[in-house]
């Protein structure tokens, strides 16, 4: 029998039923199967995937779906054949299904998923739920850009994930460059660690007066899907540089460039997907994004501007798309 703390009979839910469709339903609270958890979900980050999903459309599922998955709580029910959890303990989850009062998640690894992420009590939601996006900025960082301390790199837009890399390259020793078009997001850039801060208007001679005798950066992480940047990141980079993609392109994925640029000066262009695309998934990098959201000098519960729950989720989702605050934060009412 599993062991359970006797949740609910059913359960508030806001799922996708096509483009732009997003309900907010009373669904049954699911049996908790053999291997999994069942969650009651404290909070749920509210993502640019998730936006994305709502506006062009769900490809790695089935409607009616649910987006969230970056989220958070307390076991509530323990699935036959699980060891090592107890109902009561507090844990991260990433996979889909966050928008909501409680949550699956297998306690085993999955090809999109870490598996739950033990967490200590006393890690405030503001802090906890960036786990995932952070480990993904983590995996861009270090395991895409390869940087390293004295190196030279550009990050491309001062967004939530944006700050997050400019927060880790600084912590290592690079000198990082922000370009970003607005002043608010231009000072928070400085508050987490970057040396030179641009806005977008003229920043490629910005950056080559920056880098000097560097001749270029080391690297240039794109974190907005416009594919219209992408040969003027090549262009920044030094002979030998890479250009990191982290955003996705959505409905624009084509973009021009000059492979002579590429092939002469040795440029590497490559993605970077969560913590790796899986069979190549860097999923240790949860547990170093848990390390430092643990540390309270470093500035990131800045990052949640707003919360939202059942009522206005939508609208959060909707506001994403937009540069009105930076992260939404789902919490869901008392039922």
């Amino acid at each position: 029998m599993n062991a359970t703390s006797s949740p609910q009979r059913t359960m508030r839910v806001a799922r996708l039923h096509g483009i732009r469709d997003m309900r907010v339903e009373e669904i049954p609270v699911p049996a908790t199967p053999a291997g999994q958890l069942l969650v009651k979900v404290e909070a749920c980050g509210v993502c640019a995937t998730d936006s994305r999903k709502y506006e062009i459309g769900v490809n790695d599922g089935e409607y009616p779906f649910n987006p969230g998955h970056e989220w958070l709580g307390r076991v509530a029910a323990v699935g036959e054949g699980v060891s090592g959890w107890k109902v009561g303990d507090r844990l991260y989850g990433d996979v889909y299904g966050g928008y909501a009062d409680y949550a699956l998640i297998p306690v085993d690894p999955i090809a999109w998923s870490r598996g739950p992420l033990r967490l200590p009590d006393d890690l405030p939601l503001e802090r906890a739920i960036l786990i995932e996006p952070l480990a993904d900025c983590l995996h861009a960082v270090h395991d895409q850009a390869r940087l390293k301390a004295g190196d030279y790199a550009i990050v491309i837009a001062a967004g939530v994930m944006g700050l997050k890399m400019v927060a880790e390259a600084a912590r290592i020793g690079v000198r990082v460059m922000v370009v970003e078009p607005l002043e608010v997001r231009r000072r928070l850039a400085q508050e987490f660690g970057a040396e030179q801060v641009v806005p977008a208007e003229g920043w490629q001679e910005a950056a080559k007066a920056w880098a000097g005798e560097h001749k270029g950066a080391d690297a240039v992480i794109l974190t907005i899907g416009d594919p219209d940047m992408v040969m003027p990141c090549v262009q920044a980079c030094r002979p030998g540089g890479r250009v990191v993609l982290f955003a996705g392109f959505g409905n624009r994925p084509e973009a021009k460039i000059n492979v002579n640029d590429l092939h002469y000066r040795e440029i590497a262009i490559v993605g970077s997907e969560w913590v790796g695309t899986p069979p190549n998934q860097c999923r240790n990098r949860y547990d170093q994004a848990l390390e430092l959201l643990s540390d309270p000098k470093l500035p990131f519960q800045s990052l949640i501007t707003s919360r939202c729950g059942f009522a206005d989720v939508e609208a959060a989702i909707v506001r994403r798309q937009s540069f009105a605050g930076l992260k939404s934060m789902f919490v869901p009412e008392s039922h």
